[in-house]
C-alpha cells in the first residue's frame, strides 16, 4: 500500500527532487566525459600501434632483428646503451611496453566504464590484451630462434589483427548520449566489398611479410616481370616474391571497385567518400612504392613508407566498412565464452565438414595415383590449401543462398538462416579462407594447381551458385568445380594436364549428375520452395531418367579407360566393369512405373557407395600392383 500524504508534504517533495536532479546531472556529465575519455584512450591506443609497426619495419630494414641477442633483457640488462642496432631495436620493445600498458589501461576503462556500448565491446578489449601479449611473445621466440621465417610471419600477421582491433574499438567507442553515433548505413553491397577487400589486404600484408622474412626482397629485380617471366620456374623463394606482386593487383581492383560503389552511396556523407576518395590513391601509392622499393634496392625511406601506406591503406578500408554498418548498443549482443565457443562451431558449419573431407580425399588420391611423388612438406600444405578453398567455397555458397535456406526444411537449421551468424562473418570467413589457400596452393603445388583452384572456386561462387536460381543447366556448370580436384592433385604431382588426370576430372564430373539428379528427384519440393530451377522441376520425369541414364553410361566408360592409360589394372577393371554394371541397372529401374522418390533416394544412397568401392578398388589394385 502507498503511504499517506500527510500535511506538508507536498512542500517537502517538490524540495526532494530538486536535490536528486544535481544529482543525476552530474552523474551524466561524469559519465560521458569518462565515455570519451575511453574513446580517446583507444584512439590513442591505435595510434600508438601504427607507429609501433613502422618501428618493427624500421628494425628489419637497418639489419637490428638481433641486435639484442636475448629476451627480455637486452645484454643482460632492461636498459642497456641506446646506440646503432641496439637503439632500434630496443626502441621497438620499449615501444611494445607501451602499447602494452595503454591496452591493459583501455581494457581497466572499458570494464569500468558506465556506458552500455562500452559493456558489449569489453570481449574485444580482452581480445586486444590476449593479442598484445601474444604479440610480445611471438618477438621473444623470434629473438631466441634467430629470426625463424614463420614465427617472424605470424608475428607479422598477429601485429596486423591488433592493429585491426584496436582500430576497431577507437570507431566503436564514440558516444553520444549513452549510444553509439548512428550515421546513415551503407548499402549491403557497398560494406561487403569493403569488407572482402579489409581481408585481402590483410592477407596481402602478411605475405608482404613473408617475402620480408624470407629474403625475397629482391628475388626479383626486374619489374614488371620476374627474371623475364610472370611465373618464372625458380625457387620458391622467388615464387613468393612474384606471388605478392600479382596479388597487389587483385587487391587494387578490388579497393578500386569498392570505392567507386561506396561513392555512389555515399554522396550524403562526406567523411565516408573522403575514405573512399583516399583507398584508391593509397592503394597506387602502395604499387609504386612496392616497385620503388626493388629499383632502389630497399632504400629505407622508401620501404618504410611502403609499410606506412599498406597499414593506413586496411584502416581507411577497415573504416568505411565501420562507417558503413553504424550500430548502437542495442544492437550488439553480449559476448561471452560460450557463445564465442558456439561462433566458432558455426563457422566450421559454414565449411561442410564432410563434404570437405571427401574432396581433401579424392585430391589425395589423384596425387597417389599420379606417377612420381610429391615431397611430404608439399603433400601436406596443399591438402591443406585443398581444404581451405573447398571450405571457402562452402562458405561464401552459403552466405550467397542464406534466404533460400530459410525456406528449405534440410537447410533452414544452418547457421546464416537460423541468424546464429551475421552474414558479414561468414563472408569475412569465407573470403580469409580463399586468401589463405590459394597462396599455399600456389607455392607448395604449382602455377597450374592454383589456376585450378582458383577457376574451381571463381566458378563455384560466382556462377553455379546464381546461376541455381535461373536456369537448370546450373547441375553441368556445378560440376566442374566439383570434379576438380582429382585433377588438381594429379596436377600438384605432375605439373600437367594430361589424359589420366582428365579421366579422373571426367569420372567425378559424370558421376555427379546422376547423384544430383536423385537428390532433385526425392527434394523436389525443397528446391521448389526455395525457387532453385532443378532439371526435375523444368522437364518431365523421362526426361530426368535420361539424363541419370545416359551420364551413368559415360561415367562407366570413364572408369574402364583408367585400365588402358596404365592408371590401374585388372583387379580395378573386374571391379569398376562390376560396380557399372549395377549403377546402369539402378538407372534403368527408374523407368519403371512404380518408381519414384523411393528409387531416388535409393539412387543417390548407391552413388555414394558406388564411388567408395570404386576408389577402394583402385587402392587396393595399386597396392598389390
Amino acid at each position: 500500500m502507498l503511504a499517506p500524504v500527510r500535511p506538508g508534504d507536498a512542500d517537502v517533495i517538490p524540495a526532494a527532487r530538486a536535490a536528486v536532479a544535481p544529482r543525476k546531472a552530474g552523474a551524466g556529465t561524469l559519465g560521458a566525459l569518462a565515455g570519451r575519455a575511453t574513446h580517446g584512450l583507444a584512439i590513442a591506443t591505435a595510434a600508438a600501434t601504427f607507429l609501433l609497426i613502422l618501428i618493427g619495419g624500421l628494425v628489419h630494414g637497418t639489419g637490428s632483428s638481433l641486435a639484442c641477442p636475448d629476451w627480455p633483457t637486452c645484454y643482460g640488462t632492461l636498459m642497456p646503451k641506446m646506440e646503432g642496432g641496439v637503439l632500434v631495436e630496443h626502441s621497438h620493445r620499449l615501444a611494445a611496453g607501451s602499447v602494452m600498458i595503454l591496452t591493459l589501461v583501455l581494457l581497466v576503462a572499458m570494464y569500468t566504464s558506465r556506458e552500455a556500448a562500452h559493456r558489449r565491446l569489453r570481449p574485444l578489449a580482452a581480445l586486444a590484451m590476449g593479442l598484445v601479449v601474444v604479440q610480445a611473445l611471438l618477438g621473444g621466440i623470434t629473438v631466441l630462434l634467430r629470426l625463424p621465417t614463420p614465427v617472424s610471419t605470424m608475428h607479422t600477421g598477429v601485429s596486423l589483427l591488433f592493429f585491426m582491433t584496436v582500430f576497431y574499438l577507437a570507431l566503436r567507442t564514440r558516444v553520444a548520449k549513452g549510444e553509439m553515433v548512428r550515421p546513415g548505413a551503407l548499402p549491403q553491397s557497398a560494406v561487403w566489398l569493403a569488407l572482402v577487400s579489409v581481408v585481402a589486404i590483410y592477407f596481402q600484408m602478411v605475405l608482404g611479410g613473408l617475402v620480408r622474412h624470407s629474403g625475397a626482397a629482391l628475388a626479383c629485380t626486374d619489374v614488371p616481370l620476374c627474371r623475364g617471366a610472370i611465373w618464372p620456374d625458380a625457387h620458391p623463394t622467388v615464387l613468393i616474391h612474384v606471388l605478392h606482386r600479382l596479388n597487389a593487383l587483385l587487391v587494387a581492383g578490388l579497393v578500386i571497385a569498392s570505392s567507386v560503389v561506396t561513392l555512389r552511396a555515399s554522396r550524403a556523407r562526406p567523411g565516408l567518400r573522403a575514405l573512399a576518395l583516399a583507398a584508391p590513391v593509397l592503394v597506387l601509392a602502395q604499387i609504386g612504392l612496392g616497385v620503388a622499393s626493388v629499383l632502389s634496392f630497399l632504400d629505407l625511406v622508401t620501404v618504410e613508407s611502403h609499410l606506412a601506406v599498406a597499414t593506413a591503406l586496411l584502416a581507411t578500408q577497415l573504416g568505411v566498412v565501420l562507417a558503413g554498418r553504424p550500430l548502437d548498443a542495442a544492437t550488439l549482443p553480449p559476448l561471452r565464452l560460450r557463445s564465442l565457443f558456439h561462433f566458432v562451431v558455426d563457422l566450421v558449419q559454414l565449411t561442410k565438414p564432410r563434404i570437405t573431407g571427401l574432396v581433401v580425399a579424392t585430391f589425395a588420391g589423384g596425387v597417389w595415383l599420379a606417377p612420381g611423388s610429391l615431397p611430404r612438406w608439399r603433400l601436406v600444405m596443399t591438402l591443406i590449401g585443398t581444404a581451405l578453398v573447398v571450405s571457402a567455397s562452402n562458405t561464401i555458397n552459403m552466405f550467397l543462398e542464406r534466404d533460400q535456406d530459410r525456406l528449405m526444411e534440410r537447410t533452414r537449421a544452418r547457421p546464416l538462416p537460423e541468424g546464429r551468424l551475421s552474414p558479414e562473418a561468414a563472408l569475412a570467413f569465407g573470403t580469409a579462407l580463399v586468401c589463405a589457400a590459394l597462396p599455399l596452393l600456389f607455392l607448395a603445388g604449382n602455377a597450374l594447381t592454383g589456376i585450378l583452384a582458383g577457376v574451381a572456386f571463381a566458378s563455384y561462387v560466382a556462377v553455379y551458385t546464381p546461376m541455381k536460381q535461373h536456369s537448370a543447366a546450373a547441375l553441368f556448370v556445378g560440376a566442374v568445380p566439383g570434379a576438380m580436384p582429382p585433377l588438381m592433385g594429379w596436377t600438384a604431382a605432375t605439373g600437367r594436364l594430361d589424359a589420366p588426370g582428365l579421366v579422373l576430372f571426367a569420372i567425378l564430373f559424370f558421376w555427379q549428375i546422376p547423384h544430383f539428379l536423385a537428390i532433385a528427384i526425392f527434394r523436389s519440393d525443397d528446391y521448389a520452395r526455395a525457387g532453385f530451377r532443378v532439371l526435375p522441376l523444368a522437364t518431365s520425369a523421362r526426361a530426368t531418367r535420361l539424363y541419370i541414364l545416359g551420364f551413368s553410361l559415360a561415367l562407366v566408360a570413364a572408369t574402364v579407360l583408367l585400365r588402358p592409360l596404365q592408371v590401374a589394372g585388372g583387379h580395378y577393371l573386374i571391379v569398376a566393369t562390376a560396380l557399372g554394371g549395377v549403377f546402369i541397372g539402378w538407372g534403368l529401374a527408374g523407368f519403371r512405373r512404380a518408381a519414384a522418390q523411393g528409387w531416388a533416394r535409393s539412387l543417390f544412397f548407391f552413388s555414394i557407395v558406388y564411388l567408395t568401392l570404386l576408389f577402394v578398388a583402385l587402392i587396393v589394385d595399386r597396392t598389390l600392383a
